[in-house]
């Protein structure tokens, strides 16, 4: 079972001003040396960092796994290890695009994600494992 991430109005808005305004930049500013280089390194590495989040942004169940995919980053952790799952709007937290969060505490790790359906999430964790404490 495969559940699509959340991404934000803000977040995109925000790559599309970064990428707006560096374009701008560097095709209307009088550039000298290095600043037409740096500026279009910066709008490649930017955009290859960002789209590829924007892209592969899902939770997978995968048996007794699930697994968190953004980007370039994957990490997994099993489903019986799992202790607590409730909802947040923190804003301090890597791998969520939304601040309409969920966290998901393990036994060794804890995460911070941001999906589109939190209910059937909380659902099918806690069809596998009865033992995890959801607050909503």
């Amino acid at each position: 079972m495969i559940l699509k991430g959340k991404i934000a109005a803000w977040f995109w808005l925000l790559l599309a001003g970064v990428n707006i305004a560096l374009l701008y930049g560097f095709f209307t500013e009088d550039l000298s040396g290095g600043d037409g280089m740096a500026l279009l390194f910066t709008f490649v590495g930017i955009n290859m960092i960002f789209i590829p989040m924007v892209i592969k942004n899902y939770v997978e169940i995968d048996g007794d796994k699930l697994i968190f995919v953004l980007g370039f980053c994957r990490d997994s952790m099993k489903i019986e290890d799992i202790t607590e799952v409730y909802k947040t709007h923190n804003p301090i937290a890597a791998g969520a695009l939304s601040l309409d969060r969920i966290v998901i505490k393990g036994r060794r790790k804890e995460w911070m994600i941001s999906v589109c359906d939190k209910e059937k999430l909380f659902h099918e964790l806690k069809r596998r494992n009865p033992v995890i404490q959801i607050r909503r």
